[in-house]
């Protein structure tokens, strides 16, 4: 492979930092995982970003001087073109706007494109997943919390640069509190930290579940989708409600979305959804249909093909995008 010839994406995650070398057909070259610092804020967030970078080209035998471009999908909100974000809420201390474009270009001497992490994973999915062929897209990514990306007549739209922000479409009036601080919001139903909050405040009421004990079990700090997952898979009632509960809710807010926008896809996807498969999809679909003008459309609500290396490819793919167009 030419020097100069490769892209990394990062997808930075509130628990995860995916990374990916990626040739310039798309083609993923190599992988490498690392995790998000708890503590430390920014410095220390995109400190781990640059060694996982590093491990991911020593896994991939390839000297940085091969990388041409950067891509890095952050979540919350996102100035693209000045490569800062501005807010992302569900990373312990980036409650202030974070230069990371210029930050991760200086570590490594190469242009940084930055890109909302969901509206990474959905040019992905568009050209290379789920959405191809396809015109219309919305993609509705569950994990720590809920974003969402478009794709309109082809092309990515950002709108004034936060289009797609479906986690924050109110699907209860007066109902949950979001982390944004509003209440209702599509996130404080379907993102994993919020049905954590919801569950743990069950539990402690005093309702049953093995919720807790199997996060202990497999020696974690917090409920993961595997978690989640396994809890259904033994009838646990308060988790496979609360799962039940946040499909429902994602099914609701694709289908209003779909009216909209006239939307021929939606892809689902995101850690929580794509660990529950087609038990989720199952729901949404079902909650979507009575929404839908054309309820027989509920079966073009997908999941997403590419799973864990969707938000890391797509970022790769805009980089490449901005490098050629610049």
């Amino acid at each position: 492979m030419g020097t100069m010839n490769l892209r990394v994406g990062v997808d930075l995650g509130a628990t995860k930092i995916q990374t990916l070398l990626v040739a310039s057909d798309g083609s993923i070259v190599a992988r490498k995982r690392g995790t998000t610092p708890a503590t430390g804020g920014p410095s220390a967030v995109l400190t781990r970003v640059q060694e996982t970078i590093e491990q991911l080209l020593v896994r991939a035998d390839q000297p940085a001087t091969a990388v041409a471009t950067i891509g890095i999908g952050a979540p919350g909100q996102i100035d693209a073109a000045a490569g800062v974000v501005l807010q992302a809420v569900n990373i312990a201390g980036w409650d202030q706007p974070v230069p990371v474009a210029g930050i991760v270009g200086d570590m490594f001497g190469v242009p940084v494109a930055l890109a909302n992490d969901v509206q990474a994973s959905i040019v992905a999915e568009h050209r290379l997943g789920a959405g191809r062929g396809r015109t219309n897209l919305l993609g509705i990514f569950c994990g720590t919390g809920v974003g969402g990306g478009l794709i309109l007549n082809g092309e990515l739209w950002l709108g004034g640069g936060a289009a797609g922000e479906i986690g924050h479409t109110v699907v209860v009036q007066a109902g949950r509190q979001c982390g944004c601080g509003r209440n209702g919001c599509l996130e404080a139903y379907a993102g994993r930290r919020a049905l954590e909050q919801t569950a743990r405040l069950q539990y402690d009421a005093g309702r049953p579940t093995v919720l807790f004990d199997l996060m202990e079990q497999q020696g974690r700090t917090r409920l993961t989708s595997r978690v989640w997952l396994d809890a259904c898979l033994q009838s646990d009632e308060l988790a496979s409600g609360l799962i039940t509960e946040a499909a429902r809710a994602v099914g609701t807010a694709a289908g209003s979305a779909a009216n909209l926008l006239d939307i021929d896809c939606v892809v689902i996807g995101g850690g929580l959804a794509t660990r529950l498969g087609d038990r989720f999809l199952g729901d949404v679909r079902a909650a979507a249909q009575p929404v839908l003008l054309r309820p027989e459309t509920a079966n073009q609500i997908v999941l997403s093909e590419l799973g864990d290396d969707c938000g890391a490819l797509g970022a790769a793919l805009l980089a490449g995008d901005r490098l050629a167009g610049s």
